[in-house]
């Protein structure tokens, strides 16, 4: 009978055999690695740690506990949490992979899917796309932030670069959402929730309830020179939002608020 591993190997072989096959050589798990798997209540948690060696690799037994899990049990509504207190207690690289699968198998599929997506992002074949939401009159201020943003690693979704010409506003601004992990909300003395300013504070609640915890809907609010205050829209007031005092703090706000952590430091 196959191992946990095993199926685990098998099946994630074949979806990105068949998505990616000009990467299997190189891809996460797929191109090899040493296990270390053990049990913990109702689940088993796989680490596959990235080796790029697929004829020569290892397996060995762990005891999970409440200790490196974090959690005194596991649930389906804690297996994130889980997942990321095992990276941080076995110092994990983001090459380094975690399974948790449930004995009788029914999560397999989801995943499965959570570890394809976090190999597109680690292969550089999804990069975390941010959306910027703003008056076009703050149009210079935002370039400025989506600047900082790509230099961190992420892909920015402004309205003037992401939709060509001819492109229809409603539906380049809904895809612009789609792609998104996070939605930020500009809020100055000039932003109006009215018209395509309405439509994207819309799109954004929506992704949120769709995408809970992956996606974040980021408020800031900033005065003119004359002291003159934004007013939050509606509709985002459910929503955490700051006021920061200068653009480093806002920058400050962004990174915390978003459903991303960013990569280990390194030298390049």
């Amino acid at each position: 009978m196959a191992t946990a591993s095993e199926i685990i190997d098998k099946e994630y072989r074949k979806i990105v055999q068949k998505k990616y096959p000009e990467y299997s050589n190189v891809w996460p798990i797929i191109s090899g690695y040493n296990l270390l798997n053990g049990t913990y209540g109702n689940y088993i948690i796989c680490i596959f740690k990235h080796t790029g060696n697929s004829s020569m690799m290892a397996s060995s037994v762990v005891e999970f506990n409440a200790v490196n899990t974090g959690m005194a049990s596991i649930s389906s509504q804690n297996i994130d949490s889980v997942r990321d207190k095992v990276r941080s207690s076995f110092h994990l690289s983001n090459m380094d992979s975690i399974v948790i699968l449930a004995t009788d198998g029914s999560n397999l599929e989801s995943e499965l899917q959570k570890l394809l997506e976090s190999h597109e992002f680690v292969m550089g074949i999804r990069k975390m796309k941010i959306f910027l939401s703003h008056k076009g009159a703050d149009k210079p201020i935002v370039r400025l932030y989506k600047q900082t943003l790509e230099i961190l690693g992420f892909e920015v979704w402004l309205d003037e670069d992401a939709m060509p010409a001819g492109t229809a506003l409603h539906r380049g601004i809904l895809q612009g959402f789609k792609e998104s992990c996070a939605a930020i909300f500009f809020i100055t003395p000039n932003y109006k929730d009215e018209g395509f300013l309405e439509t994207e504070v819309n799109y954004a609640i929506t992704e949120k309830m769709n995408k809970g915890d992956k996606f974040s809907i980021i408020t800031l609010v900033f005065s003119d020179d004359e002291g003159k205050i934004g007013e939050v829209p509606e509709l985002l007031k459910t929503y955490v939002w700051k006021q920061p005092a200068n653009d480093l703090e806002a920058l400050q706000e962004i990174i915390k608020a978003l459903p991303v952590k960013l990569g280990d430091v390194r030298y390049r």
